[in-house]
């Protein structure tokens, strides 16, 4: 029988894919905390036993239908077109999840909900998945990752991730969660973008969306996830990535609303260009994760 046995929310931005004195030089010196709090999760799944990982990747935006990438593996070179300066001719090689990509398309078929299990080996792959992988992944993981479908409300999301739940429970695997992806998500205008590159809080975008993310991230610490989800129309004025989809989900496995798993932060909240970036690690002690057989 498989099991979630690790939940988190974590950054993905460019910037950590940069040599470090790059990334000390935008921070004025300091290195963003994102690069340490990628040590202490990957440290963090090993102890938990994951042997299978699971991102729910903000950057692959499907459209009529939940998607996951259920090749038997993943091998490949990686130039992003956003950034190809940044990222570029990075090679990767990591085995898949067929098998529970298989189990997720039967059980949404079982309940007739939109969702393909791609096995094209020509579907691109995207940097929320590899930056994570970069610095994570031992090398002998199973990868699966989730796209985001942009016409999904919130109660698609979470319907779908309690079907993923559900698969996982049903498999042999021991599955992390990583919701790859930032919280409040606008950028600066490109000609001021660069006066507010460093990873001081004080540069996102607006006072209103380093509140609210400050108000998700307190919400996150008490492991209300309920009144999280009940906010969603009005976080969503502050554009979260992804639509808050790799969140929705994520928690939708481990029993959505019902869920009182705390987190815990695995590095500071920090500005990129504009947006908020953090890791939160979720502590899924049995009392605090409800679920369903």
């Amino acid at each position: 029988m498989g099991e979630i046995v690790a939940a988190v929310v974590a950054g993905h931005v460019p910037t950590v894919m940069m040599p470090e004195p790059v990334r000390r030089a935008m921070g004025g010196g300091e290195d963003t905390t994102l690069v340490e709090g990628f040590h202490r999760m990957k440290q963090a799944l090993e102890d938990a036993g994951a042997d299978t990982l699971v991102i729910f990747d903000t950057h692959w935006f499907t459209t009529v239908d939940h998607v996951v990438d259920g090749r038997a593996h993943h091998k490949g070179m990686y130039t992003s077109e956003e950034l190809p300066n940044t990222i570029s001719d990075y090679a990767f090689d990591y085995p898949g999840a067929p098998e529970l990509g298989a189990l997720i398309e039967e059980l949404a078929r079982e309940r007739r909900v939109p969702m393909s299990n791609t096995t094209n080996e020509h579907i691109g792959h995207h940097y929320p998945t590899l930056n994570v992988l970069h610095y994570v992944h031992r090398g002998h993981e199973k990868v699966l990752s989730v796209g985001v479908c942009q016409t999904a409300t919130a109660e698609d999301f979470l319907e779908f991730g309690e079907i993923l739940g559900q698969a996982i429970r049903q498999s042999n695997a021991r599955v992390g969660l990583i919701a790859s992806g930032g919280m409040s998500h606008k950028f600066w205008p490109m000609k001021q973008l660069r006066a507010h590159g460093n990873y001081d809080p004080a540069n996102v975008l607006t006072p209103e969306a380093r509140a609210f993310d400050a108000r998700i991230l307190g919400l996150w610490a008490d492991g209300d996830h309920a009144t999280v989800i009940d906010l969603y129309p009005e976080y969503r004025k502050f554009s979260p990535e992804g639509f808050f989809g790799h969140y929705l989900m994520m928690v939708g496995a481990v029993g959505g609303p019902r869920c009182t798993a705390k987190g815990e932060l695995m590095s500071r909240y920090e500005n990129a260009v504009g947006t908020g970036q953090v890791h939160v690690w979720f502590d899924l002690v049995p009392e605090r994760v409800a679920v369903e057989a």
